[in-house]
């Protein structure tokens, strides 16, 4: 019989330390956890306990690389250890590796189906991913398994929400305040969800349940400030952002939601001290930057404002697609000789707008094409200093960098007194003039009358159209005013006016189904005498054409406009006309309409 030697009777057994090492562990004695855990490792090194248990330890103690090198030596010693899996993909979430960390999620679950810890990890990685939907199905997956867990279903209905399934975070929601109904989290994201669902005052009710259980929570006063100022509740919005400051005084963006609720009280002085102290907070947060930028545009500060301006693409809901050009982006330097290829970003407007630095760049030196909305091209492809036009879908030209329209004025140094102003600088086609003109008819004499061109409502996907856009209604004293033709130019969601204001004056002729594209309706512009226009393309088409147009403006209006003033730097042939206060359309159109009256009324032949 062979009898084991002195040093194998001395040598521990693994098992008990590792389970001393365990012990250890759960009493929060980790120095000792891990002596135990290495002494193991000494005679056995490839023991797949001990180097998971040695990566969970350097992951609670904050050293995630580490915890990565031990757990990935021990899934090699044993590939079949879902719970060293799970462990490895927080470790890889923590180091930002989040691909390999799904990767591990999904191995510890093609192990075993029903790890709840392997399912809470994959949810946490893909919302990191911003995958909300993916996470969703990985915590239904796990409420499943475990339907008491009231973290993971609020977890849930947070994921749905931004997910855009609003409509089931709140059955979620209700389930979990079924389950804790004294839930301040559960009421907060009812708001949530019935504000993403335009539910504005139900929204509120929530908000103001969620403060009854915590009367001082800033992020609740925050969020129901911002839903009372989608109510046009502007009073009770800034007490609500004042009391979030007060309670949370180093929060930037309540600061910014408190310095746009300002811009829209037309308090601008205080719009730019808020989003300066925004951005002075948290100065990677691109709307306090953006904002600060619209402040100091509106006040004529355009250096600066187009500086701050720029940080518009960064913000998380900016309207435009995410461009990717092999060309770098042009940041100002000298072009000369090489091709620039500048692209619009948001509406037509802004396109016909900063379009007239085609020539200060071709002064330059630089050749330029534009892409843009396929609405625009034919209308931009005559302009001086342009070399070519493509639509936004189709092939660019080779160019050596690209910048966005919006971008010209702070790459070109423009300030208020040096705005490219000369109109025209669009024009429109000969052969569609003329051939608008016989589709008019006759213009009235001279001094008998006036063809005036009618625009009511902008793009319905701009966030605030509903307060730029007076509708059709808010016109209608405007279609009898003796001696004036109405032509209505509207195209798009806006025409929908047409069929809910009952049978119009036969003074009032609608042109707008005829219409193609902008180069057909710059050719009816150039057979009107007036353009009446919303704060959408067609005014700067007018305007960029020369035309006369009468704009009118919300109370607080885009900073192009300036945040005062009767005429606009921008287009010499326009004038504005303003709200006195918030959503008073009616004052604005009687103005128009006295305006109206007297251009229009019949004036003698003048004696030579």
């Amino acid at each position: 019989m062979a009898f084991p030697s002195k040093a194998t009777l001395d040598r521990p057994d693994p098992a008990a330390l590792v389970a001393a090492g365990l012990a250890h562990h759960g009493a929060g004695r980790l120095a000792e956890a891990e002596s135990a855990y290495r002494r193991v490792l000494a005679d056995h090194p490839r023991h797949p306990d001990a180097l998971h248990l040695l990566g969970a330890l350097a992951l609670q103690g904050g050293r995630p690389a580490e915890a990565v090198d031990w757990m990935t030596q021990a899934v090699r010693s044993a590939p079949d250890n879902v719970a060293c899996f799970s462990n490895l993909a927080s470790a890889l979430r923590r180091l930002g590796r989040r691909d390999e960390a799904v990767a591990c999620c999904r191995r510890a679950l093609a192990l075993d189906a029903g790890s709840a810890d392997a399912l809470n990890n994959l949810a946490n990685v893909l919302t990191d991913q911003g995958r909300h939907g993916d996470a969703a199905t990985a915590l239904r997956r796990l409420l499943r398994l475990k339907p008491l867990l009231t973290e993971q279903r609020l977890l849930l209905a947070q994921a749905l929400i931004l997910a855009g399934r609003a409509e089931e975070a709140i059955e979620e929601l209700l389930v979990l305040l079924g389950m804790t109904p004294s839930s301040v989290a559960a009421y907060a994201n009812l708001g949530m969800a019935h504000r993403r669902l335009s539910r504005a005052d139900e929204a509120v009710r929530y908000y103001r349940c969620a403060l009854g259980f915590a009367p001082g929570d800033p992020g609740v006063l925050n969020n129901l400030g911002v839903t009372l100022q989608d109510l046009g509740r502007l009073d009770e919005a800034v007490a609500c952002f004042r009391r979030s400051i007060a309670m949370q005084p180093g929060a930037g963006h309540t600061h910014l939601n408190l310095g746009l609720a300002a811009r829209d009280l037309m308090r601008v002085d205080e719009m730019i001290a808020l989003t300066r102290a925004a951005v002075r907070l948290d100065p990677s947060l691109a709307e306090a930057h953006t904002a600060l930028g619209f402040g100091l545009l509106l006040k004529g500060e355009l250096e600066e404002g187009f500086a701050e301006y720029e940080w518009r693409s960064r913000m998380a809901d900016f309207p435009s697609p995410r461009r990717s050009f092999s060309s770098p982006v042009w940041d100002g330097s000298d072009l000369t000789g090489r091709t620039l290829l500048v692209h619009d970003e948001q509406g037509v407007g802004d396109t016909i707008m900063f379009a007239r630095f085609a020539p200060q760049l071709q002064a330059r030196g630089v050749r330029v094409f534009i892409e843009c909305n396929g609405q625009a091209v034919r209308l931009l492809s005559a302009m001086p200093g342009i070399e070519g036009v493509v639509g936004r879908f189709d092939p660019p030209p080779p160019h050596d960098a690209h910048v966005a329209l919006a971008s010209l004025p702070h790459r070109l140094g423009t300030m208020l007194y040096t705005i490219p102003a000369d109109a025209p600088y669009l024009r429109a086609e000969p052969e569609l003039v003329t051939r608008w003109a016989t589709r008019l008819g006759p213009p009235p004499g001279p001094w008998t009358g006036l063809r005036v061109g009618l625009v009511w409502a902008g793009n319905p996907e701009f966030k605030a159209d509903h307060i730029r856009s007076p509708r059709l209604k808010a016109f209608l004293p405007l279609l009898d005013v003796p001696g004036v033709t109405v032509f209505g130019l509207q195209k798009g969601a806006g025409r929908q006016d047409l069929e809910t204001c009952g049978p119009l004056p036969p003074s009032f002729t609608d042109l707008g189904a005829e219409i193609t594209d902008f180069a057909d309706t710059a050719a009816i512009m150039q057979n009107l005498d007036l353009v009446i226009s919303s704060c959408t393309a067609p005014a700067h088409l007018a305007g960029a054409l020369g035309r006369p147009v009468w704009t009118v403006l919300p109370f607080a209006p885009d900073w192009r406009w300036l945040d005062q003033g009767m005429c606009t730097p921008w287009y010499p042939t326009m004038r504005l006309f303003r709200q006195d206060r918030r959503g008073a359309w009616a004052p604005v159109v009687g103005r128009v309409r006295a305006a109206l009256q007297a251009l229009a009324r019949p004036r003698p032949w003048p004696v030579a």
